[in-house]
């Protein structure tokens, strides 16, 4: 499940852009398994864009299990998800975003977001490896409570 990293884009400051919304808040559950570790994490998410943008959250070898806002299910229309994104197309002004997806530690050899070395559970999230836990707006400029 967890294969190279995709190919980085060069990222410019003359290209730099607040995010559309702010992440207030993340919760997270883990259920460990060296082979298939579910996670669940609880965003809070306010829109700070005052156009309706959509909200893009970065991914990387993450397989989805279950998506929901405010506590409802959302429709396969709803979203889009690629090799290092998640979208949600058309979200509100604020919401709880849950998202339970799963991911192989032992099979992670890129030592970003959680592995598994010498039989421990290890994470590494900066720069850019908290995509490899779960769907999350991954810049340095995203601040939040955990």
């Amino acid at each position: 499940m967890m294969s190279q990293a995709p190919e980085r884009r060069t990222v410019r400051l003359a290209d730099y852009a607040p995010p559309a919304f702010v992440t207030e808040r993340v919760e997270l559950d883990f259920d460990l398994e060296p082979e298939r570790t579910t996670v669940t994490a609880r965003q809070s998410f306010a829109r700070q864009a005052a156009s309706p943008a959509p909200l893009i959250l970065d991914g990387e070898g993450l397989e989805l299990v279950r998506i929901a806002i405010d506590g409802e299910e959302l429709a396969p229309e709803a979203y889009r998800i690629d090799a290092t994104s998640l979208t949600l197309l058309d979200p509100p002004e604020r919401f709880t975003l849950e998202i339970t997806n799963r991911i192989d530690p032992a099979a992670n050899t890129a030592l970003e977001g959680l592995y598994i070395s010498s039989g421990i559970f290890c994470t590494q999230c900066e720069a850019e490896g908290f995509r490899r836990i779960t769907w999350f707006q991954d810049r340095p400029d995203v601040m939040t409570r955990f």
